[in-house]
């Protein structure tokens, strides 16, 4: 999420730009006396240390539009807005279409628009000089489109404090948003597109439902990075106050007088330890229990529960599989909970770490283009705003590039609502992801090894612990592992979605973390990591608070693997290895202690699999659940639907917050909800039936005072077999938002 398009940031250009900081503040330490501070672009040369800015002269790579300009460059300008929430200032550049001599001028231009920390100071330059804009600009104001750019607070040249992320600066990009939809240029259609931090800014308009918001494009962007730092109580090496100190660094170094802001925006955004000093607090206290903090600082920025509740535009949600800059988990399944709340949503999930669809580049010198690479993208995304902008029908749009039939019939390059890559290279396009055939599947942790298809009587017992010659992405076959391997397959399993590893442990210490690493294996025994996870103990189950380990007492573990879409290919086996290593910059126990995994019985590995020889579906315990919303405010209905797969018949019960009212004479489904542990059991009238799969539907009211603002955990339901046991699949959460808040 945090890197530059350009050259990575080294330890020493952040030393140099502390100093170049310091320097800054001391001239404005000098200067806040006087009455009247110029804000003029400082002259000079546009000095930067981590390449973010405006760069007339830098190369780029990207792919082009084909079809031939309509348009050509027109008037650019700077507009600066008085942010409503504080009055500082907000700087927005915009450069507009200008029809050509032979049409008409026209005053009704959607607008494309970047919103990001990574611009210089506005007023000496325009979006075809900028980095982060000129692919924008050069691609879509000839096609019709405006396009621009707003900094940041903190950036650039907008004033205040960077807050990486924050109610201020969700409220300035709101805000210019509005401005775009209503400047008598525009036709009150307005996207955001971005990578990384500018993949997230798109969501906090959305979250806000901006009614000019017409579509996001995010890449790689992060709506909870609480989540993606600090997930399942295994912190992110980053999670330790660095990524609040990068950002503080780049506004008053990056964005300093040498970038050319004015002195008097710069002043506004150097007297900002208390800002900084707040986010290194509860950084420290997220990296330490896991859990959002009692102040607010990072459930202001989740904006999941917002967008489902407020947005009416649409998404077109790109992500690299193998991004580890911000995990793939950020996005899928919140992919589903957006279509459950109406919002329409495009998928392209490809094989690439964090780029573009159109930058598949290997840094080589043959500058050789890897196999997500794809030369149609800027095509592509011109679709995406002819409809989404424009409202044509992707499907008559015969002057772009279409995707043809044999009989070279335009198609809809969007009736399909995903196109997805698998890890051999292959690109498909289907409904649904997973796709529809790719049924729940589970393999099992046998005692000897062997991953099987099916449960074994036996269990067993064996020790992961941390072991320093393999502590990062530890290989089938470790000493301090787990490692179960299934037989090679006879034809190619393809799988997808997010697997899980759902096993008992016994914890020796009170600090201790499990890692699941999935591979593919050829006949060398040479490996493909297709997946990973990590959990601490604590969070050995979903949920939004720790809970307590006890040395010598087992745990039920429910460990998600990254959102994945992988083939073992013919040949190949499957291995699962359970270690205390780690994975993808997460960081260990700071005390760690060895854990006894059970293997055997239960203990496995669910799938959304497909294509190879695999235990029918209908064998495997499994189910879903459907919130209808992922936010709700005081008082609200709550629409739980409950779906229940079992190779045995049993009688199913749900779980809701103690504090959710449930009515059984308003759910025909229900026959008695009663209060245990701290929870409501609701109890279904019907048994879910052998090798079927039962649906259940009722509805609750979510609580209505302020002090009950939060997150709560739905599910998972269970049934009752021979011993009650939790249905996989069938767990949520919700945030609710109290009555004075």
């Amino acid at each position: 999420m945090f890197d530059s398009d350009g050259d990575g940031v080294s330890r020493r250009s952040i030393l140099r730009s502390a100093a170049a900081g310091t320097a800054g503040m001391s001239l404005v330490g000098s200067a806040a006396g006087q009455e009247v501070v110029p804000d003029d672009p400082a002259p000079g040369p546009n000095v930067t240390f981590f390449g973010f800015d405006c760069d007339p002269d830098r190369e780029e790579f990207y792919t082009e539009v084909s079809r031939e300009p309509t348009h050509d460059f027109g008037e650019s300008e700077v507009v600066e807005l008085d942010s409503g929430r504080d009055g500082e200032k907000i700087q927005l550049a915009v450069t507009w279409p200008a029809p050509r001599d032979d049409a008409e001028p026209s005053d009704d231009y959607p607008v494309i628009l970047r919103a990001t920390p990574y611009v210089s100071d506005l007023r000496g330059y325009t979006v075809r000089d900028c980095i982060r804009t000129r692919r924008l600009a050069e691609n879509y104001i000839q096609q019709g489109y405006a396009v621009a750019a707003v900094a940041v607070r903190g950036t650039g040249g907008s004033g205040g404090c960077m807050e990486l992320m924050g109610p201020n600066e969700q409220a300035d990009i709101d805000q210019a948003v509005t401005r775009l939809g209503e400047d008598p240029k525009s036709n009150g259609n307005v996207a955001i597109i971005g990578r990384s931090y500018d993949g997230t800014t798109p969501w906090m308009p959305a979250r806000k439902g901006n009614p000019y918001l017409a579509t996001v494009v995010p890449f790689s962007g992060v709506p909870d990075i609480h989540e993606l730092m600090y997930k399942r109580g295994s912190p992110e090496t980053r999670g330790y106050a660095i990524l609040n100190g990068l950002y503080y660094i780049i506004s008053l170094a990056e964005h300093g007088p040498n970038s050319g802001t004015g002195l008097r925006t710069y002043l506004s955004r150097a007297s900002c330890p208390d800002n900084y000093a707040q986010g290194t607090l509860w950084s420290s206290y997220a990296a330490a229990t896991g859990e959002y903090d009692p102040s607010g600082y990072w459930t202001s920025r989740v904006l999941k529960p917002g967008v489902a509740r407020n947005y009416d535009g649409s998404v077109l949600m790109v992500h690299g599989l193998q991004d580890w800059n911000v995990d793939p988990s950020q996005v899928y399944p919140w992919t589903k909970s957006l279509r459950e709340a109406g919002i329409k949503t495009h998928v392209y999930f490809g094989q690439f770490d964090h780029r573009y669809p159109d930058d598949g580049r290997i840094k080589n010198d043959d500058d050789e283009l890897t196999a997500a690479f794809n030369p149609d993208w800027a095509d592509f995304l011109l679709k995406w705003f002819e409809s989404e902008l424009k409202g044509r029908d992707p499907a008559a749009i015969d002057d772009v590039i279409p995707a043809e039939t044999d009989d070279s019939t335009p198609t809809d390059p969007f009736a399909a609502r995903v196109n997805a890559q698998s890890s051999d290279g292959n690109w498909y396009t289907a409904d649904e992801w997973p796709p529809a055939e790719a049924d729940p599947t589970k393999l099992y942790f046998g005692t000897d090894g062997n991953l099987r298809t099916a449960p074994s009587d036996e269990t067993g017992q064996e020790t992961v612990y941390v072991d320093p010659t393999q502590s990062y992405n530890p290989q089938p076959g470790c000493d301090a592992c787990v490692t179960v391997e299934s037989e090679p397959f006879d034809a190619d399993l393809r799988f997808a979605g997010e697997p899980v590893v759902e096993v008992t442990v016994t914890p020796t210490g009170p600090a201790n973390h499990l890692t699941a690493h999935v591979y593919a294996v050829d006949e060398n025994g040479d490996t493909d990591r297709l997946g990973w996870g990590q959990v601490d103990l604590r969070y050995a189950q979903d949920g939004p608070e720790a809970g307590t380990v006890v040395p010598g007492e087992e745990l039920d573990v429910r460990l998600p693997i990254e959102p994945l879409d992988a083939t073992v290919e013919t040949g190949q086996r499957l291995a699962v290895v359970l270690s205390q290593g780690t994975a993808a910059g997460r960081v260990e126990s700071p005390t760690p202690t060895p854990v006894e995994v059970e293997t055997g019985g239960d203990n496995g590995l669910t799938l959304r699999a497909w294509g190879a020889d695999l235990p029918s579906p209908e064998t495997v315990l499994a189910g879903t659940r459907s919130t209808g919303a992922s936010a709700y405010t005081a008082g609200q209905t709550s629409r739980q639907l409950v779906e229940v797969s079992t190779p045995e018949t049993g009688a199913v019960e749900d779980v809701v917050p103690a504090s959710w009212t449930v009515y059984v004479e308003d759910n025909p489904d229900v026959t008695e909800v009663r209060e245990e542990n701290g929870v409501k059991r609701v109890v279904f009238a019907e048994k879910a039936a052998a090798g079927e799969t039962t649906t259940y539907e009722y509805f609750a009211e979510v609580p209505t005072s302020a002090d009950e603002t939060g997150y709560y955990r739905l599910g998972p339901a269970e049934i009752l077999l021979a011993e009650r046991t939790e249905v996989p699949g069938t767990g949520g959460e919700a945030f609710v938002v109290g009555a004075e808040t």
